[in-house]
């Protein structure tokens, strides 16, 4: 009986020193894992912060790119082909305007604060630009044409392989001053202008009709 009651108390012993191991190895094992966790966690989340900020500067690098189309300038000076009637092409250069720009060609002189375009040999021959506003009252310039140009005939709408084809409005009159054109011409902007050519006819006509058109049907807004 006693031998018994000594086997069961260092059965008991033993168990419990067992028990005291294992909570002593569990404690030892938790204290190692956060030192052994933590130094990982702080390289991640700088790495991964560091490319966001470099995303600013490659946004705002590429509004200027954006913009670029917006500034270009046309060419000084430009080529333009064989007109109607077997006329020589030839090259024009540009020039500045009251808020436009347009080319013009040998023979012709251009007046930028009056807008006029002439033949340099016979200033008779002219055609005059004028910039109309945004809004404007077509019915009202056409009144206003029909009354410069008494007896006009009204063409709005025929000219299909004209150069100034885009006319909202075109009246012309045929008398002893020679022929008058009273135009409301729009260039493929949208950008409307009042357009008076004069050509008394004469020895200069042929010369004067086809560049005048196609210098005119070059204007663009600055």
């Amino acid at each position: 009986m006693k031998k018994s009651m000594l086997a069961t108390a260092a059965s008991v012993l033993l168990l419990s020193a067992s028990i005291l191991g294992a909570c002593s190895n569990n404690e030892a094992v938790n204290e190692a894992e956060p030192t052994a966790s933590a130094p990982a966690a702080t390289p991640v989340s700088e790495a991964t912060a560091s490319p966001e900020p470099s995303a600013t500067p490659a946004a705002a690098s590429a509004s200027p790119e954006a913009s670029a189309p917006a500034s270009a300038e046309r060419p000084q000076t430009q080529s333009f082909g064989e007109q109607e009637g077997g006329v020589p092409g030839q090259d024009g250069t540009l020039e500045q305007g009251d808020g436009y720009s347009l080319y013009i060609f040998d023979g012709y002189t251009f007046d930028a604060q009056t807008g006029r375009l002439s033949l340099t040999a016979d200033s008779s021959y002219y055609a005059e630009i004028e910039p109309l506003p945004a809004g404007y009252d077509l019915a009202a310039l056409k009144q206003q044409g029909q009354t410069e140009l008494a007896g006009a005939k009204d063409y709005s709408g025929e000219l299909f392989e004209h150069p100034l084809r885009f006319a909202e409005l075109y009246l012309q009159v045929s008398n002893e001053k020679g022929v008058e054109d009273y135009m409301v011409w729009k260039n493929e902007a949208g950008d409307a202008y009042l357009l008076r050519i004069h050509n008394p006819g004469g020895d200069s006509a042929e010369q004067f009709s086809p560049w005048t058109t196609v210098s005119l049907s070059t204007i663009e807004a600055e």
